[in-house]
């Protein structure tokens, strides 16, 4: 297989999420794929140089702001809101406890598809099968009759699920559902 030492790279290169590792001056340490991919696209900031570069002094100054009050656990800010161009959500935090060691950051576009995992839940709250389906759907943001036409069930199954579901997971509200299944998720 591989030394130890090149585990941490295997496992960053196949990250969906755009990751970038740099140093206080926004040296580039590393980044993996989607973050090139993503650098492009998007335009709120690039690659020059082997350095990250902001595309205004506005977002020079956030991400200045962000890397000096980034800590041990990750912080999500926005770069580039309220500005001319795209913006992105950036989650921040220190690889090091030293104070000019490296930072990592974790970049999504805002505008961008949104995916969202989940958890089998069947095992931990008992729903069945079809609940988890309509669950995890509802997660997504889909009505009781998007997922009814999706899964070709009827409006009337699709709320059956929901009212067993949410009684099973001890939820009354889908505010309540998403704050419940926020630990089961992941999103990106």
């Amino acid at each position: 297989m591989g030394r130890d030492g090149e585990w941490p790279s295997l496992w960053f290169a196949q990250d969906a999420v755009a990751r970038l590792v740099v140093a206080r001056d926004l040296t580039v340490l590393a980044l993996n794929q989607p973050a090139v991919a993503l650098l492009e696209a998007n335009g709120a900031l690039s690659l020059r140089d082997g350095g990250l570069v902001p595309r205004d002094r506005r977002c020079a100054a956030e991400l200045a702001a962000m890397i000096a009050f980034a800590g041990p656990a990750a912080r999500m800010s926005v770069l580039g809101a309220g500005g001319e161009g795209p913006a992105l959500l950036v989650d921040v935090q220190t690889l090091s406890s030293e104070p000019d060691g490296p930072v990592a950051l974790a970049l999504r576009d805002p505008g961008g598809q949104v995916e969202i995992e989940c958890a089998d839940l069947e095992p931990m709250f008992g729903v069945t099968p079809g609940e988890h389906q309509v669950i995890v759907q509802l997660v997504k943001g889909y009505s009781s009759r998007e997922i009814a036409d999706q899964f070709g069930k009827s409006i009337l199954t699709v709320r059956t699920h929901v009212k067993r579901a949410y009684g099973k997971i001890g939820v009354k509200t889908r505010g309540q559902l998403f704050a419940k299944l926020l630990p089961f998720l992941s999103i990106r």
